[in-house]
């Protein structure tokens, strides 16, 4: 699914930001919402090419993780456009992330805590979450 949404919006892209292919910030918010994408379909990727291999599906969630940390903290110093609703969105990104690394680095965190869910499941769950934010980050985000 998060390859199937980064195609469209590719597309969107193409269509709707090339009159604003010279503004930075709107190029930077293009870019923002291209990562709520393509990061979550790469931890999917990954983590599915063997489940049983922690290493790999902790690996891959905790790097995305701390690139998305880094890509909200950037995204919120830099000179975009601001709004409160985009800035509320990338608070709730920004835990997402903090969440899906602190599950990569301590796997049983949900079970130790009474889920009864493995950290392969938990982090799917976040994954999922920070897509429908990367979603509305697309329709909301570059709105003054």
């Amino acid at each position: 699914m998060s390859f199937t949404l980064l195609g469209l919006w590719w597309i969107v892209v193409q269509l709707k930001f090339k009159d604003g292919e010279g503004v930075p910030r709107r190029r930077r918010h293009a870019y923002a919402v291209l990562l709520y994408f393509l990061l979550p379909g790469v931890m999917a990727m990954l983590s599915g090419i063997n489940p049983d291999l922690g290493l790999l599906w902790r690996l891959a969630f905790g790097l995305s993780g701390v690139l998305g940390l880094l890509e909200v903290a950037l995204y919120a110093t830099g000179y975009a456009t601001r709004s409160r609703g985009a800035d509320v969105l990338r608070v709730c990104a920004f835990v997402l992330y903090a969440l899906i690394l602190l599950v990569a680095l301590i796997p049983t965190i949900a079970l130790d805590a009474g889920l009864g869910l493995r950290g392969q499941e938990v982090e799917a769950v976040l994954i999922s979450l920070l897509i429908v934010v990367g979603i509305h980050l697309a329709w909301f985000g570059n709105r003054p």
